[in-house]
């Protein structure tokens, strides 16, 4: 049996320890031909099985239904919620079943990593399928794919070698070939990372036919698929290129660049009309149309994340004009123009690009002093100008920071070595107060003016944390204080104080949680990066963390994001002010269930963070 199980894909990676240890601390089942494992409304039993042998047809309460073969997971979204079966789960052949009860899953998966991997990435591609359900976007990502494809197809025959495959790919500038037989049919796909592993994995010579040595099983799609849909392919195979095939004969390949490029032509009007804003009036005219800007963004966009980046990307385009505006003040009041170089710098979820509706001011100023000292004069001149530019933003709708984290604030506004000067402190002497600044200002990014002096700030916060990390385990204790809302059973917990009685906290208790655990990985591996999905996907690329883990993170990032967009949303054209509690009881049933498994995930992320950064790990 472990060696059946280790054949399959969920199982394939755990090792035969891990595997030999599951199959010991459960039971052998046999269920017959035509018996069924569980049918709707039956109570959930606390177990959760394992198809060791033969086959199983499942029914979901869509009506979808799915052959289920050995190596799968029957009753993991009843582990996680508790809530009796909705499906049909039916034997098509004899069956052998391993049976784990609940609390024994439970405890195997926190002596197992790899194994909560494997269960955090089977339960966030169900999250994906339900999320997949819930919002087809309209829009640019409504549009057909023969809309955003490259066409035709650059093609070469299967008798090429890799050779003259490269020579034709080099002379036509483009990264894939189709390779076709002689009626025009579509066989493959060859790329530089398939030449790549053909010469140097499997020891093919230039000279080999490109259809023995390196030729890809090409993902496709239809002419008339959505974009949407092509970025799910992309993302689900993790692949660059999909050929867009009519009948096995391609007419074009898309990219994700491809589906960018198109939806960079949708950008919201906002972002032009800023750059010729008069006043702040006008601009308070622009900022309180931002909940038009993110209704669009949010029905035409299938991931939250994409639809925040363009929210983010108004509000940094008012935000820069107010800058602009305040440059044009300090002249006509005889002032004159910046003295030295500088850069404004957004901070918070501006520097992540990450602002939902109402975000306030987190902002501050790098003041070049590469050539030597400020004069009193100048530091004069940008007081002046930090003392009117926060005015300004809140005339705009910005209001001030409640921490004081602005440009007025002498803390906030210092030179680049006075900046260095004030990490390296905190790098050498952390405590609590200089965790909870660093877990707002280490998200920044240049608003307006030189972005040398943000690149070269960075570049020192990353090399002095990554000699000292005390002040990363600080920032793992101060993103501790919050928790994910989960009880026994993966229940979800509300609050019981009058404010927010029966209501979760999506931001402090989830998307907080996972934004800084994601920047305490960041900065201790030197990423560079702000934003978290951004962040998330470079610390696969280099090894930090792994695949299946992030996978379920951004999956769960991306459905509390969903929710508390959508709220916010609702909230703004009911004439509420928007917060960011969420009561369970008032969503649908399959919207409390991703809830829900979005929680485990957070907090199996920040229970490894805590396990690595935590101080008593160490």
């Amino acid at each position: 049996m472990i060696d059946r199980l280790l054949q399959t894909p969920a199982f394939s990676g755990l090792g035969r320890e891990v595997v030999a240890a599951i199959i010991d601390s459960g039971v052998i089942r046999t269920l017959r031909q035509g018996e069924p494992l569980f049918r709707p409304r039956d109570p959930y039993r606390q177990q959760v099985f394992v198809l060791c042998d033969g086959h199983m047809e499942m029914t979901r309460a869509n009506g979808e239904t799915a052959d289920l073969w050995p190596g799968v997971f029957l009753g993991l979204s009843n582990y996680v919620d508790n809530h009796p079966y909705s499906s049909t789960a039916v034997a098509a052949t004899d069956c052998t079943l391993l049976v784990l009860s609940g609390r024994t899953l439970a405890t195997l998966e926190a002596r197992y990593p790899a194994l909560a991997d494997v269960v955090n990435h089977i339960l966030a591609e169900r999250v994906r399928s339900r999320m997949a359900a819930r919002h087809s976007p309209t829009g640019a990502l409504s549009l057909p794919a023969r809309s955003a494809m490259k066409a035709p197809m650059s093609t070469c025959s299967c008798h090429v070698s890799l050779r003259e495959a490269l020579r034709l790919m080099q002379e036509r500038k483009v990264g894939s070939l189709g390779v076709m037989t002689e009626s025009g049919e579509l066989l493959g796909l060859f790329t530089y990372q398939s030449l790549a592993e053909a010469l140097v994995t499997k020891g093919a010579s230039p000279d080999d036919s490109i259809m023995n040595a390196a030729c890809q099983t090409p993902y496709t799609i239809a002419p008339d698929a959505p974009l949407w849909k092509v970025e799910d392919t992309l993302e689900r195979h993790g692949v660059k290129y999909l050929v867009v095939c009519e009948d096995n004969h391609p007419l074009g390949v898309i990219s994700q660049s491809d589906v960018v490029r198109t939806l960079l032509a949708q950008q919201p009007a906002v972002l032009y009309r800023a750059d010729d804003a008069p006043d702040a009036g006008t601009l308070r005219h622009l900022y309180e149309n931002i909940t038009q800007v993110a209704r669009e963004a949010y029905e035409t966009n299938r991931r939250a994340s994409s639809a925040v980046r363009i929210i983010s990307d108004a509000h940094l385009a008012i935000q820069r004009r107010c800058v602009e505006l305040t440059l044009n003040k300090m002249i006509a009041e005889g002032n004159g123009p910046a003295p030295r170089r500088y850069a404004v710098l957004v901070m918070g979820s501006g520097g992540r690009r990450e602002m939902l509706l109402n975000p306030d001011q987190d902002n501050g100023i790098i003041l070049d002093d590469r050539d030597g000292p400020l004069s009193r004069e100048e530091e004069q001149w940008f007081l002046l100008f930090a003392e009117r530019l926060n005015p300004i933003l809140e005339e705009a709708g910005y209001i001030l920071c409640p921490g004081d984290i602005m440009a007025r604030n002498p803390m906030f506004r210092q030179s680049l070595s006075g900046w260095k000067r004030q990490v390296s402190h905190m790098a050498r002497y952390p405590n609590e107060k200089a965790a909870r600044w660093s877990n707002i200002v280490f998200d920044f990014n240049t608003l307006y003016g030189d972005d040398d002096l943000t690149c070269l700030l960075r570049e020192h916060v990353l090399t002095e944390l990554g000699k000292r990390t005390a002040l990363l385990e600080f920032m793992v204790e101060a993103d501790a204080e919050g928790r994910p809302p989960l009880g026994w059973f993966n229940r979800l917990i509300t609050n019981g104080d009058a404010e927010q009685k029966g209501k979760i906290d999506i931001k402090r208790n989830g998307l907080r949680i996972i934004a800084d655990a994601a920047r305490v990985y960041a900065l201790s591996a030197g990423i560079a990066n702000c934003n978290t999905g951004d962040r998330l996907r470079a610390l696969v690329r280099q090894g930090v963390l792994n695949a299946e883990l992030v996978d379920a993170v951004i999956i769960a990032h991306e459905e509390l994001l969903d929710l508390l967009l959508d709220h916010q949303i609702r909230q703004k054209l009911a004439g509420r002010t928007p917060d960011k509690l969420i009561n369970p009881d008032e969503l649908p049933r399959p919207a409390r269930d991703v809830l829900r498994v979005a929680m485990r995930a957070v907090k199996r992320f920040q229970d490894r963070l805590q396990g690595q950064f935590g101080r008593s790990a160490f």
